[in-house]
């Protein structure tokens, strides 16, 4: 089981290189990235987009030779980008200047897109002090408001990344303000339903609890205090958060004021997609790169 980054850019190194497509690649940070990641041995990136604009940058990242895919056209850019991928000419996929809903429609057309599951949906692993393994959360990225079944789904997506990190059997905790059930608080509900749910075996093999509270989920003085056993203190492999708000704003409290290392993918799809933000750090970036390359 991968417990940091250090094992998962390992991992990343592991076999060939990945062919890593990037949708819409002129932009100096996207660039970097890929400079870091492909001198470091893990992917072999294939650039699509205006060539013009690629070519003038990219030797100052030591990538000269790589494959140019010359496309102007934002849509024709990501369809050329899914084309590459399903003629096996890419492994995944990362956006790169692209917007989000351009890639996405593209992704989820059902004639020549590659959906694969219900639900597409973000998963984010996450090392940070005091956590003695990878956080795996979801979905702090593309589900505004998930009902149970897109929960479950969210589940389901989370985990096959637990799998591809050599975790096989996921503990899932359903996090909450509260441990109570109550119709106030409807997370509370969809906890109770998703356990049901587990038991009968419609969400994979994993140990799942909730509602969970955070200060149950990262202390055991506060577990005790409340007079609370959990097996998800501290252990939790999975956090499945209430939305999308609960788990963004989760996510950046932690990379700023806790210095945590973080990587994104998007699920659910034929292939892993890299998402970065225009605020990641170098180091985020090839966070991500490996975290896609590791469970590829």
């Amino acid at each position: 089981m991968l417990t940091n980054y250090e094992q998962i850019k390992a991992k990343a190194l592991e076999g060939e290189r990945k062919k890593l497509v990037v949708a819409d690649a002129a932009g100096k940070a996207i660039l970097e990235a890929l400079g870091e990641a492909t001198e470091a041995g893990m992917i072999a990136p294939v650039l699509v987009g205006d060539k013009e604009k690629i070519e003038p940058l990219v030797s100052e990242f030591g990538l000269e030779n790589t494959r140019i895919v010359h496309e102007t056209d934002p849509e024709t850019i990501a369809a050329k980008s899914i084309e590459l991928i399903k003629s096996g000419e890419g492994d995944m996929i990362l956006k790169g200047k692209l917007s989000t809903p351009i890639l996405m429609k593209a992704v989820l057309d059902k004639e020549t897109g590659l959906r694969k599951g219900k639900l597409l949906s973000h998963v984010c692993a996450m090392e940070v002090a005091g956590y003695p393994k990878l956080m795996l959360v979801t979905d702090g990225g593309i589900v505004v408001a998930p009902d149970i079944a897109q929960k479950a789904a969210l589940i389901m997506n989370a985990t096959e990344v637990a799998h591809g990190l050599g975790i096989e059997r996921p503990k899932v905790a359903c996090l909450a303000a509260i441990e109570r059930i109550t119709e106030s608080q409807p997370e509370t509900l969809h906890a109770a339903e998703l356990m049901k749910m587990a038991e009968r075996g419609q969400l994979g093999d994993i140990e799942i609890e909730g509602p969970v509270a955070m200060d149950v989920l990262l202390s055991r003085e506060a577990a005790a205090a409340k007079g609370i056993e959990s097996a998800m203190t501290l252990d939790a492999d999975i956090v499945l958060v209430p939305n999308m708000v609960t788990g963004n704003v989760f996510v950046k409290a932690l990379i700023y004021l806790a210095d945590a290392k973080v990587g994104g993918l998007v699920m659910g799809a034929q292939c892993p997609i890299v998402l970065l933000s225009r605020s990641d750090t170098a180091e985020l970036k090839l966070c991500s790169i490996a975290l896609a390359c590791a469970v590829t």
